[in-house]
Formats: structure tokens, sequence, C-alpha cells
């Protein structure tokens, strides 16, 4: 079968044929992205009151990275669960009355750190499953996600299967809540980043605890295609579960010039930018997919 290159290679540069070849091809270029835009909520106005958090016993993994990577760390979890994306399972002990548990209010991204005062690719998130004491369908996915540390070096490693499970506990509280369209891709990581957590920085001024940089929480249902998200308005620092809170982690950041804070990296020839990752990332952001496997594999890290 002949493509159409093939089919129109005698014909002049600026024929019709070619015109329009160019015209189709740009507008598919504009549209897709765009409808993905609209589907994520880039339009969505995000109206943040107050209600509850609910707490309970967190099983997390701790990461280190961006916080895009935050969707790809809830993917292994979800794995381990035994959670499809859509929702559903077919693994029994997570349900509940014969019904397939959902990934809202079950699994939850908590971002630690306000990116103005942490560079990017050095904040923190931690990933996991929040869960009743009390359930015991709560204290079979403890079981669940703990017997995976077996399988797991200690020393861990920076994709979020090397890295092994914590358990926390985390408190009940007032919160400043929002809900926000979610489709799981790279606009509604991009949202996330840009969008959702700048909003509750400026509504912490003058609700949040004086002093202290918001912590969000995010908890995402593909199957219902929403988020929910909640910033803790009393209690912060227990959110941390004993690791440095966000102004002592940034003082090892203290030195660093706006350009590194905005995470690009320097060396003695200039600036040093992993083209390739920006690439992938513009792909997926336009819809062109993701890379060959052996693009994904050498970046070694959690994919949106």
């Amino acid at each position: 079968m002949l493509n159409y290159h093939e089919l129109t290679m005698n014909e002049p540069r600026d024929s019709p044929q070619r015109r329009k070849q160019f015209l189709v091809i740009s507008a598919i270029m504009v549209v897709l992205p765009l409808h993905a835009a609209l589907n994520a909520g880039v339009l969505t106005t995000l109206a943040i009151s107050e209600g509850t958090f609910p707490g309970g016993e967190f099983v997390y993994k701790s990461m280190m990275k961006d916080y895009a990577a935050s969707t790809g760390t809830l993917r292994t979890v979800s794995a381990d669960l035994g959670i499809a994306e859509d929702g559903g399972s077919g693994n029994l002990i997570i349900r509940e009355e014969g019904v397939p548990l959902d990934t809202a209010d079950l699994l939850y991204s908590i971002l630690l750190d306000d990116t103005g005062l942490v560079p990017g690719g050095m904040t923190r998130f931690m990933s996991g499953a929040l869960l009743a004491k009390s359930s015991e369908g709560g204290k079979k996915m403890k079981k669940m996600l703990l017997e995976v540390n077996k399988d797991v070096k200690e020393e861990g490693g920076t994709h979020s299967k090397e890295t092994r499970y914590e358990v926390g506990s985390l408190p009940k509280v007032d919160a400043a809540v929002a809900q926000h369209p979610f489709t799981a891709g790279a606009w509604s990581a991009i949202l996330q980043s840009y969008k959702i957590a700048p909003k509750f920085k400026e509504y912490a001024k003058d609700h949040g605890e004086p002093g202290k940089s918001p912590i969000v929480i995010a908890t995402c249902s593909a199957k219902q295609k929403m988020c929910t998200y909640y910033m803790p308005l009393s209690k912060r620092d227990k959110f941390y579960m004993g690791k440095p809170i966000t102004e002592e982690y940034a003082k090892e950041f203290d030195n660093l010039s706006q350009m590194q804070m905005m995470g690009f990296d320097f060396n003695v020839s200039g600036i040093s930018i992993r083209v390739a990752n920006v690439v992938r990332g513009m792909k997926k952001a336009l819809g062109m997919g993701g890379g060959s496997k052996k693009e994904s594999a050498s970046d070694n890290g959690d994919e949106l």
C-alpha cells in the first residue's frame, strides 16, 4: 500500500493538495491538545470551600521528584493492590459488599513542598493508601502493601517500584477543599502543578497557618474523572510524619540561582538540559505518545 507522500511525490511543493495536507495536519495538532486540555479542566474554575480531611493510617511511598510523577507512583500502588486504572479490581479482599473499590478516597498523594521554596525535581511527595485502622479491609490492604517490601532493597531507588512502603498516621483536620476534573493524563499533572497548587497557596495567605507553606493533598478517580484536593488548615507539621518540614528542607537550596530553582541543571560548560525528557514531555502533552520502550527505560523514572 502506498502512503500519501509516495502518491504525491511528483507534485509541486506549492500544489493545492500539499497546502491542504499541511492545513489538515496543523488543525489536528491544535485540536487534539486543546481537546485534551478542555477535558482536563483548563478552563474550569477552582472553587475552594472549607471541609474536613478524614485522616487515618497512611501506607505510602515517599518520593523526591517533580509532582507530576505522583500519578505514576499511584499507578504502582494501584498495581500492588490489584486495582485497575478504571477503579475495578479482580481481587476480592479489597471489595466492599461485592462492589469494586474506587481509587477516590483510597489512594492519596500529599504534596509536601512549596515549589517557590524548593527547586523543580527536588520537591517531595508521598503517595499511597489511606486506610481506616479498624477496618478489616484496611488491615488486609496494609498487609498486601507491606509484603511488597520483601522484594525491594533497603537502599531503595529512584523509581516508585524501587521504593519501600512506609506507614504513618494522618490527623483528621479542618481543611480547604476543592474538586477539579481529572483525566489521568499529562494535562492533569500540568494543571495540578501550575493551576491548582498555586490557587491553594493564594488561599493559604488568608486562611492557612501563619508563616507555614501549605500542603496540598489529592485523591483522584479516573472512573469518576474527578479529583478532590485538601489543604489542611491546622496541624500541618504532622503531615510530614517525621520528615523535615518544608522551611527546614528548603535551606539546602538557599544558594541556588533562580534558574536552578526552576529545575535547570548547570555545569562548567553552561546549561545542561535533558532534551530527550523535554521532547517526551511535549509529546505526551500534545497527545503524540510517550516514546519508545528504550527511551522509557533510559528515563528510569515514574511516568505521568
